[in-house]
Order: structure tokens, then sequence, then C-alpha cells
């Protein structure tokens, strides 16, 4: 096998495993609208038909100035798919409201609980009642010339 084959088997298998991903998420997108009820006619002949192309050509656009090269969608089917998961997140943040038992997702960004952080408020620590400290007599510094002692030692 030369390079040319390896390549283009190689190129190839990469063109089945973006297919299966992106029916995958088209699948998940249709299973959760259903759940929700929010699924239109338009939103399941769209999935249905974008499906059928990437079982049969492992992509769903032929105009390669639609799409990236080697892609499964192209750029229109992208954002498709992008406002389905927007209106999915949409209708499912309202959901938890009705349901107070199913937990919800939180941020790690948030405050989770009434944390308050422990602040120093330098008033606390004066104290009115009690007197100050008697100061504190202080040493008086020598009345002479300071002067330097040579010390004989060290190498010889």
């Amino acid at each position: 096998m030369d390079e040319q084959e390896k390549l283009r088997i190689k190129n190839q298998k990469a063109r089945i495993r973006r297919a299966r991903t992106a029916q995958r998420k088209l699948k998940k997108a249709r299973a959760e609208l259903e759940a929700l009820g929010e699924i239109t006619d338009w939103e399941d002949e769209f999935i249905a038909s974008v499906d059928e192309r990437l079982e049969k050509f492992d992509s769903a656009f032929a105009d390669p100035s639609l799409g990236g090269f080697g892609e499964a969608l192209s750029n229109k089917q992208k954002q498709v798919l992008a406002q389905m998961r927007r209106k999915i997140k949409d209708k499912s943040k309202q959901a938890p409201q009705d349901d107070p038992a199913k937990p919800q997702w939180r941020s790690s960004f948030k405050n989770k609980s009434n944390f308050k952080p422990r602040v120093r408020n330098i008033e606390d620590d004066m104290f009115e009642d009690e007197p100050e400290p008697e100061p504190v007599a202080k040493i008086q510094p020598p009345k002479h010339k300071p002067f330097l002692k040579i010390i004989d030692g060290g190498k010889k």
C-alpha cells in the first residue's frame, strides 16, 4: 500500500466518523425535542432528511462552497442544529421549575450557599473601656561618639 492509498483510507474513516457524530447529535436533538413536546414538523423533516443523506453519502451537502472540506454538515445545517440545541436548553430550563425534585445544574462560580466571607472590621478591635498601656521607659543612647575597634584575630 502506498502513501496515497493510506491517506485515502484515513480520510474515508474520518469522514465516516464525522458523519456518525453528526447523526448522534441529530438523533439526540430529536429525542430531546420529542421529550419536551416541542418538535415541529419542519424540524422533524429536516432531521430525517439530513440523517438519510448522512447515512447514504457520509455528508449532508454536495457543494463544497457551503461548508468545510470533509465536514458532515454544511454551515447552515450546523446553524439549524445549534438553534435546536438552544431551543432545547431554553425549554429545559423552564422544566425544573415545574418539577422541584429534579436537581438543577449550577455554575461553579455562583454562591451555592449563604456563605459570607470572614472580614475583619478594624473598629471591632478597638476597646474604649480598657486604658491604654503605660509607655515603657525609653533607653537613652550613649553620649559619646561611636568608634571602630579593631580586634586581632582571623587568618594569619
